[in-house]
């Protein structure tokens, strides 16, 4: 999942409004954020970015910021599930890893490029039209606000390019 994870941080933006999608975004992307520093750093292991309890210390660790800096609560749990739910994600389009030295799991749907980005639309279009609906109608009148969902599918199409070899054009 890649464009997926934005898609997801504009759902929780959609439940949670006081939440602002600057902090929202990073927050969804925040596991493959950690692992490419440590790849970059030399020290390659998803277990520290993307096991299930390297999410669970994650999502908690940035919700009990946000909540603590902001009092607010059901904010927070929005900030913790968006992270979380890094995992689910990745799960269906990869293989990650359960917990340190556990099982690798996942569909793996990268090796099959069209499924994988069927999903992603359905994640996009779904979280974007959850997003819409929370905006103000003067806002859902304007054609610009298709150049979010438009731009993530076309972020997802340049990932899967950039990534899946025989798709290079």
């Amino acid at each position: 999942m890649y464009a997926g994870h934005a898609a997801i941080a504009l759902g929780a933006k959609a439940k949670r409004p006081q939440v602002s999608l600057a902090l929202l975004v990073p927050v969804a992307f925040a596991p493959d954020w950690i692992e490419w520093f440590f790849n970059a750093s030399g020290h390659r292991n998803q277990d520290i970015s993307h096991s299930l309890v390297s999410i669970g210390l994650g999502a908690t660790l940035v919700a009990l910021l946000y909540g603590a800096a902001r009092s607010d609560w059901s904010g927070a749990g929005a900030v913790w599930l968006t992270y979380a739910l890094h995992w689910p994600a990745d799960f269906v389009t990869g293989l990650k890893p359960t917990w340190p030295g556990g099982p690798i799991v996942g569909l793996y749907y990268y090796s099959k490029p069209g499924y994988d980005l069927s999903i992603e639309i359905v994640v996009i279009a779904a979280c974007w039209m959850a997003y819409e609906r929370s905006l103000p109608a003067e806002s859902r009148r304007r054609a610009i606000r298709w150049l979010v969902p438009w731009g993530l599918i076309g972020l997802q199409l340049a990932f899967l390019f950039a990534t899946v070899p025989g798709l290079r054009p």
